[in-house]
């Protein structure tokens, strides 16, 4: 029986069940810690979202950067703390290009104000389709001819008894006197061919026959082939045998008609064999070398016809071709040399084609059509080439191109650039460098070769 201030719960006598209390104090505490996993997860996701509204406002703050030290950067105006300059802005750029693979290696887009621009004085030009061809100029200069070269040397010793050329520079015809040389071995051989000739060594005027015809005939012939082997001309011969007389002093005629460009001769001087007295040239027809460029090469053929401008005659072309193409590329230049043959007109004030003189060589070529930009806008790495295409907002991106031949002052380009596309003409060396020192900074590798 139960009384009125006893619970009655259903248990014997009011009593709890044992583990009821307990299992009411863990639902309390689940609860608990699942309020305090919800408020730290709330408490996270605010951070998160405060972290990436500050790193959004970071990222469009305005930044400050040193025009000569791109590595200087300030979230405030200011002055440069190594060269002192004022800071300018730095253009905002988007980061899917810093993700791509730079175009060229070693070299990264630049980003430029158009303060900036300014201050380089850049100038651009368009990427243009032209018909290319139709004449290829090279610089020349007039040589004389090697085939009309040639020396007047001795075959004997003797000395120079008299000078018929006054001085170098003198023309002179085929077969004129320029010297006479006395040599006792000429005037030796010279009596000998009169001996053999039948005459008295006296010279008298009727002959006198040794040993029968026949006999004095083989002499007469071994004594000329003597004279002719110690080089003087048949003229001469003939002159001995025509007067009887044995010449003291041997004419030294000219082979060729030309010019004297050298003169070793002097009158009274001693010869021995193989001195070169005089060098005359025949300058009715000149060389003229030039240089090519390894483009070039495949378009130029021996024959090929050309025209010749000097300096010194404006307005004024002779035509000529192309007599010889040298066989190896001159290593330091990369150039080929080239020999062109023309006639040369000689009036009463000389040549007209002076050996020393320099002018233009016009080649004629085929017309084709290509890619052409100005040859400033080229920059040459050593190992490659490249151009400065300007994109929108002030971005010059580098791009490697395939270089062609040259054609006056602009320059084929093979691949690498488009039609209608601006490259950079003036500034592009400084693009160029601040190029290369973004590269660095960034970390990319240097181009291969450098």
């Amino acid at each position: 029986m139960t009384t009125p201030n006893e619970p009655n719960d259903g248990t014997p006598n009011g009593v709890a069940p044992k583990g009821v209390k307990t299992m009411a104090a863990v639902r309390w505490v689940l609860v608990a810690l699942a309020g305090l996993a919800a408020v730290a997860s709330i408490a996270a996701y605010v951070r998160a979202r405060h972290h990436d509204a500050g790193a959004r406002v970071e990222s469009e703050a305005q930044l400050w950067q040193c025009p000569m030290h791109p590595a200087i950067v300030q979230d405030h105006p200011g002055e440069c703390p190594i060269c002192g300059m004022t800071l300018v802005p730095k253009p905002k750029a988007t980061r899917a290009p810093d993700r791509q693979k730079p175009a060229v290696p070693g070299l990264s887009p630049v980003d430029l104000t158009p303060e900036r621009i300014q201050l380089i004085g850049m100038r651009t030009d368009t990427v243009k389709r032209e018909t290319l061809g139709g004449e290829l100029r090279a610089a020349g200069v007039v040589a004389p001819s090697e085939r009309g070269l040639a020396q007047i040397t001795t075959r004997f010793a003797g000395w120079i008894q008299k000078l018929s050329v006054s001085a170098t520079g003198d023309r002179v015809r085929r077969g004129q006197v320029l010297a006479t040389v006395y040599s006792p071995d000429v005037l030796r051989a010279q009596q000998e061919l009169l001996v053999a000739r039948g005459w008295s060594a006296s010279g008298a005027a009727e002959p006198k026959p040794v040993h029968g015809d026949g006999l004095t005939a083989g002499l007469e012939a071994n004594a000329r082939r003597r004279l002719e082997l110690l080089g003087i001309s048949a003229q001469d011969i003939d002159d001995v045998l025509r007067t009887g007389k044995a010449a003291e002093a041997l004419p030294m005629r000219s082979p060729v008609d030309g010019y004297v460009v050298a003169k070793n001769a002097v009158a009274g001087v001693a010869v021995q064999p193989g001195m070169v007295l005089f060098d005359v040239a025949d300058l009715s027809q000149v060389w003229v070398n030039a240089e090519i460029y390894e483009p070039d090469i495949a378009r130029i053929h021996v024959g090929q016809k050309a025209r010749l401008e000097l300096a010194s005659l404006p307005g004024e072309t002779t035509t000529g071709k192309v007599q010889f193409i040298a066989p190896v590329v001159d290593p330091g230049t990369r150039t080929l040399r080239l020999r062109l043959e023309f006639r040369n007109r000689i009036d009463r004030n000389g040549p007209r084609l002076r050996p020393g003189m320099s002018g233009t060589v016009s080649l004629d070529l085929p017309a084709t059509s290509g890619l052409t930009v100005p040859a400033e806008a080229v920059v040459d790495t050593g190992t490659s080439h490249v151009l400065f295409v300007a994109r929108e907002g002030g971005r010059f991106e580098p791009r490697a191109v395939k270089v062609g031949a040259r054609h006056g002052d602009r320059v084929e380009i093979a691949s690498g650039v488009r039609e209608g596309e601006t490259v950079v003409t003036t500034g592009n060396f400084l693009l160029d460098s601040e190029s290369r020192l973004r590269a660095a900074i960034e970390g990319q590798p240097a181009p291969e070769g450098r």
